[in-house]
């Protein structure tokens, strides 16, 4: 999950005022889909971790499909609807996969395989890829909102 603690706010001239040196971040859910794949790694012989595992993989996968979809501004605006959705799917699963993990202490954690690497490798291809459209990174982190508000709240009650 995200680093709970201190927050640092810098001023900084946006990506898009030029020569500053500043490569724009990734949006927050892509750090998101990493904490998924360490929690969606946790695993023992429960059939339940296996229908989360296999319940992630497919958000993953329909979320990169839908990517893969949008070419131009007008494509995202009108996909940003079901982005939004799976987005809050992935949510559900991080957050489900997480409480199993709290409930099931003695899991053990397995490694990746090539399969999760390159379910990663594409969800982070086409996410840069979109952010390079114009107003693609507001309309993706829009879509993230709902989502990643949730995981917040989750987090909170947590601790």
């Amino acid at each position: 999950m995200k680093n709970a603690g201190v927050v640092q706010l810098v001023r900084a001239p946006p990506c898009h005022g030029g020569s500053c040196g500043f490569e724009p971040r990734l949006p927050r859910i892509f750090f998101v889909i990493f904490s998924f794949f360490v929690l969606f790694l946790v695993s023992c012989s429960s059939l339940s971790i296996n229908d989360l595992q296999e319940e992630g993989e497919a958000v993953l996968k329909q979320l990169v499909g839908e990517l893969k979809q949008i070419r131009s501004r007008d494509d995202l605006l009108q996909h940003a609807a079901k982005l939004q959705t799976l987005f809050n799917a992935l949510v559900d699963v991080v957050i489900r996969t997480d409480e199993f993990k709290n409930n099931h202490p003695n899991a053990s954690l397995e490694s990746e395989d090539d399969r999760d690497l390159a379910l990663s490798y594409q969800l982070r291809t086409e996410l840069n890829r979109i952010m390079q459209m114009e107003g693609g990174r507001e309309v993706i982190e829009k879509a993230q909102e709902e989502a990643l508000n949730r995981l917040d709240v989750y987090e909170a009650k947590k601790k």
